[in-house]
Formats: C-alpha cells, structure tokens, sequence
C-alpha cells in the first residue's frame, strides 16, 4: 500500500478522525487531510512519521505497537516491501558481490561520496527511497556486465532459477526485485573472519594442536622417487605424501603452493583433514616459509570462509598469502602445483571430474627443479592477498607506517585509543604506575612521538573518522583497555583505568575537533576488543591484532578492501 491508503487503513482500524488523530500526535488536521488524501507524503527524515505511528499507538488502547506501525508508514512512504535495515543490508552484500565500493557507487549515481558511505551504515536515507532502489540497481547491472561479476551476482539474487530467469538487459530488473523484499539478508562477509581474528588467541591454539609436543620424525619414510596418483583418495594421499617429503627433507628452501581444486571433498574427510593440519604444523615447526597461492576466484563469503581456516598460520608469520587476478583462472581445467626443497606435487583434472584427474608427486632433482621454476613464475604473476607483519619484519611494518600518511579518507574501527593523541603526562603516569622500565619507558616515548606526527599528518591532509567502544564500569573493572602499543610489539599490557581513559578520550575529541573533515564516533554495539582496524578508502585495509602475538595484516585486494568499506556497526552516535 501507498502512503495515503496506510494512514486511512490505520484511521479505519482504530476508528478515529483525522481531528482525533491531530489531537493524539501533535500533527496539524490539515496536513492529515493532505496525506490521507495522497496529495502529499511526510519527509522520509521528518518528524511526522514518528508522531502519527506514536498518535495511532495511543488511539489503539494498547493493541498496536508504536514499532510496527512506524515500521509500515515508513514502508509506506518507501514504495519498498522491505525494512530500510534489511534493505541497506542487501544492498551491501548486492555491492560486495558486483565488486562496487561506496565511492564507486556515489560516482555512477552522481550522490555525494561521505552520504553515499553513511547511508551504506544506516546513518542516512535518501529522500526517495524507491528512486534510489531502482538507480541503484541499474548502475549496479551495468558493472556487473562489464567488471565480469554478473555471474556472482545473478547466484545471489536467483536471477537464475526457474522463476526468475531473466536476460542480461533486464538484470537490474531482477536487482530492484531482490533489493525490494523481504528476505534473509547475507551477513557480514567479513565478519566471520573478524571475529575469529578478534577472539584468537596463539597460546590456547599451540596447546589445543599439541604444537609444542610436536616432534619432526627423523626416521625418512620410503617414498618412490616418482609415483603417479589417480581419483580423489589418492589425491588426498599425494598431498599427505607430499608434506611427508618436505618434513622429512633436510632442505630449508621457502614452500610454493598453488590449487583451485574444489575443497568439499576433502574438507569432508575428517581424517585426511586432521593428517593435512599436523602436516601443516611439522613445516612451521621446521621453520619453513610458506607462499600460499589462494584461490579467489569464489564468491567473497565462500572465500573468507576457507581464509579463516588459514588464521592460526598467519599468526605464525611464516605464511604469505596470495592470489590471481579472475583472468588468470578457468572455469575448465583445475590444477595443483606444490613445490619444496626435495619434492614436488603436481595434478590437473577437468572441473567437476576430479575423481578422473591425476597427481604426480616426484623427487627425481631435475623435476623438481623444473617445477620451482614454474612455482616461481606463478608467485610473479600473483598479487599479494595480505602482507602479513610480526616482530620479525616490523622495519617493513614502520616503513609503511611513515610513507602511508599522505592524505585520503581514513575509517579507524579501533578498540582502544589512538596512542598518537594521549597527553604526554597521562603517558608518564600510565608508565610509573605499571612499573615500566626506564630503558622501556624510553622506547614507548619515541614510538608515541612517531605516532603523534604520523596523526597529526593524516588530520591535516586527509579525512578520519575514529570509531570508538563504549566500555562499562564493569569491563574497566575485569577486561580494561589498554594502551595501543602492538604497533611496536611491546608484550606486556598497560591498562587504562576509566578516569584514565577519559581523560584521553577528551584529549583526542579536542584534537579532532579542531579539523572539520574528521570525527570521532561512540560504537554503542558489541565492538571487537582484541583488534584494530585502519581503512583508507579505495586504497587499503591494516587489520592489527593486540595481543598474542602482535600481528599486522595490510589487505590489498580490491573485493576485500569493499567488503570493509561496507562493514560497519550499526548504532554510531557522533561525539
């Protein structure tokens, strides 16, 4: 129903006046005459809306709830079948998938980039919002034709199955449809893998696996020098073959691995699952180097999925992860390739029949040989997925730091203060009363020098947007914030008490406060409390671990990088 024939519904069902509704809401009779005759409709953003749903509520004597008829005027008005939260979730997981920033987006419709970002947040509506649907969807069918991700898009709108297959020129047809109703939206793409990384802890993994009782075999397991597999339980055997070979071997030469060869059927395998993972386990105990070449070419929530698994490696630091540009793949042909100092495996098969294709794992010096050359060539093709920074290379990391600070629009999704705004006495008596050492004392002091000119820098030439937690008494009491020092790696915790907090809490609101461009924001939703999260947008992504251990991912990938511009906590109220 239209706005007008939801009003009068609403005036029927409680048997009232348009006099008696005007007394009950604050709204002018004339105006009630007005919308229920059609001629005009409330502002998405007014006041009306709420105080004719509160009126109406009142009239019903308690058999209507302000919430649900607030909810339908505001449908109403829309001309959409769908809540504006669920829409704007849709929408986001629509954008993911059609590989289309915030920015992006704002440019085809010619909307101001900071509203078109805020509005993916559910900070803002447009005034039209039926308008907006259906613009919407048309730019979005339009990039998808030629960004190649029309096939991803039409799985996850069903533009596919029987009763909604369409033609390519009617797409977005079929996008304003999906947009428009009611459904199950797609959760956060990411925010699985954020919530893994967040409540991650090394320590609790190592002991879980067993990692520290883990004794490479010294005793060589006889291997034919080549062996040739067929079907998928062999396949699986080749891989565990494979990782036999290179523990075993006494080469400390890096590990090259490449497959985009469907997981389910191995992942099913308990068994083959639990060997494959020990194996895993007994190459970092070795101290070997793995380049993981992973496959992307999936939709972004299937793909961060399979990335979780990968988590407690990429806490080592051992592990760099990395992928191919879509062109680079085949829908036909899937292939293995994996490569250490004294063994290689490699394997094809035609998509959809590798219970048909063959595997080959082989030791003989000039194969192997050969396939490292091939091995290399594929890691100069590919991009890098995540840069992946620990203690070991943090120069890498401070270099990134000093070059990465010229301007652009930043979004700081942080669980503790920027360490670059405290006061410098607040520091001092943080400091003595955790009892620090003065040689650490001094460290701390020139890391927080860095870091206020790195800030001060990205204030003056560029945007930021700091979101903040809300703590409670309580979590001051028993899980406190600490100060943000993983960006030096310094091990041990210094809490902030809640006088503490707040006091540079108001040390960075006046900061901010002096750039127009930039602002802090209060997360009144469950925030992460172990990780942080830096966004320069269209450019890249950090994602820094606090605690055990310290680690810093740099996020590149471009389906990514959107998929956290698009990731926000719902409830923000600006300071």
């Amino acid at each position: 129903m239209n706005f007008s024939a939801t009003l009068n519904y609403y005036l029927e069902l409680v048997d009232c006046s348009a006099k008696d509704l005007a007394l009950a809401s604050g709204v002018s009779e004339a105006a009630i005459s007005r919308y229920r005759a059609g001629e005009r409709i409330p502002d998405f953003d007014g006041k009306h809306i709420s105080s004719l749903a509160d009126g109406i509520a009142n009239l019903s004597g308690g058999t209507l709830r302000y919430e649900d008829v607030h909810r339908k005027l505001m449908l109403a008005i829309s001309g959409l079948s769908v809540d504006y939260e669920t829409f704007i979730a849709n929408l986001n997981a629509l954008l993911v998938t059609a590989k289309i920033s915030s920015s992006d987006l704002a440019r085809l419709m010619s909307f101001d980039p900071s509203f078109v970002s805020r509005m993916l947040a559910g900070q803002r509506r447009p005034g039209d919002l039926r308008d907006f649907a259906s613009n919407a969807a048309e730019m979005i069918a339009k990039r998808a034709l030629t960004n190649g991700s029309t096939a991803a898009v039409r799985s996850l709108i069903n533009a596919d199955t029987q009763q909604t297959r369409c033609p390519d020129e009617r797409l977005g047809d079929a996008i304003l449809v999906w947009l428009s109703t009611n459904h199950a939206p797609l959760s956060s793409a990411i925010e699985g893998f954020l919530g893994r990384l967040d409540a991650f802890e090394l320590s609790d993994f190592i002991r879980s696996i067993h990692f520290d009782e883990m004794q490479v075999p010294s005793v060589p397991v006889q291997l034919p020098t080549t062996k040739t597999y067929s079907g998928i339980t062999e396949m699986k055997n080749c891989e565990i073959d494979f990782l036999k070979a290179v523990v075993l071997a006494k080469s400390s030469a890096d590990v090259i691995m490449f497959s985009d060869m469907p997981l389910a059927e191995m992942a099913s395998d308990p068994e083959f699952t639990k060997k494959w993972m020990y194996g895993m386990g007994l190459l970092l105990k070795r101290g070997l180097h793995l380049h993981i070449i992973h496959d992307t070419a999936r939709p972004l929530g299937e793909m961060m999925l399979g990335l979780e698994g990968w988590i407690p490696m990429y806490m080592t630091g051992q592990v760099s992860p990395y992928y191919f540009d879509p062109p680079q793949t085949s829908n036909v042909f899937c292939h293995i390739l994996k490569v250490g100092g004294t063994a290689a495996m490699s394997g094809e098969a035609i998509a959809g029949s590798q219970g048909e294709g063959r595997y080959v794992l082989t030791k003989k010096r000039d194969e192997v040989r050969y396939y490292r050359h091939r091995a290399q060539a594929m890691l100069k093709k590919a991009r890098p997925l995540m840069r992946i920074w620990t203690e070991r290379n943090s120069a890498k990391l401070a270099e990134f730091e000093r070059t990465s600070c010229d301007g652009g629009t930043w979004r700081m999704i942080v669980s503790t203060l920027p360490i670059g705004s405290i006061p410098e006495d607040l520091l001092e008596r943080m400091l003595i009363a955790s009892g620090v050492s003065n040689a650490d004392q001094k460290r701390i002091h020139e890391f927080v020098e860095r870091r206020k000119a790195s800030l001060q820098s990205l204030l003056e030439k560029g945007a930021v947007t700091f979101e903040l937690p809300e703590y409670s008494k309580e979590e001051f009491e028993t899980a406190p914030p600490t100060l943000d020092l993983a960006g030096m790696f310094y091990n041990n915790s210094i809490s902030y008490t809640a006088e503490q907090y707040h006091e540079h809490l108001s040390s960075l609101r006046e900061l901010v406060g002096s750039y127009d461009a930039s602002k802090v924001r209060i997360d009144k939703t469950e925030p992460f409390r172990n990780i942080q999260i830096r966004i320069r947008e269209g450019d890249f992504v950090v994602v820094s671990k606090n605690k055990d251990p310290h680690i810093h991912f740099l996020i590149e990938h471009p389906e990514m990088i959107a998929a956290f511009e698009q990731f926000s906590a719902p409830v923000i109220e600006d300071l």
